[in-house]
């Protein structure tokens, strides 16, 4: 029977709901709708699914760093890549759950009141720009940082 988290854990698990279960597994690999409004309950359902699931397979893999193109790799099923993996990090990117990695390291380079003007102001400002000029890609190649990731290892 399948459930979230089950799901949650087939990548690295070998959770046979991740072969056995086609349709919901055909969802889950199909790309998000252009705008949530168009159907929220399906979007959420995507997002709750993959969202989680890119955390846990970064945290089970022991790294901070993630592009695109390492998670499509480590997501293929048979044969096939989830088309919706660039939505799901650019939700997490405006969610603060992630962060680019050259916005991260001129971060840590920057003053405490830089760093509040930067996080508070410019973030949420470029993020309203870019999504409302269209410019929410995030390229297969680029390096995003998991904040909360790296927050726990530093503890360590």
């Amino acid at each position: 029977m399948w459930s979230p988290e089950r799901e949650a854990e087939a990548p690295a698990g070998g959770d046979p709901a991740w072969e056995e279960d086609e349709e919901r597994m055909s969802f889950l690999f199909s790309a998000f709708k252009r705008s949530r409004e168009v159907n929220s309950t399906d979007w959420d359902s995507k997002m709750g699914f993959w969202a989680p699931l890119v955390l846990s397979h970064s945290r089970r893999q022991g790294v901070v760093r993630l592009r695109l193109r390492d998670l499509q790799e480590a997501f293929q099923r048979k044969g096939s890549v989830p088309l919706g993996l660039a939505t799901v990090l650019q939700d997490l990117l405006r969610r603060g759950e992630l962060q680019r990695e050259s916005d991260f390291m001129a971060s840590v380079d920057s003053s405490w009141i830089s760093w509040g003007v930067g996080v508070f102001l410019l973030k949420p400002l470029k993020w309203t720009l870019s999504n409302m000029l269209g410019d929410h890609k995030v390229p297969a190649e680029e390096v995003l940082v998991a904040v909360e990731l790296l927050k726990v290892g530093a503890q360590e």
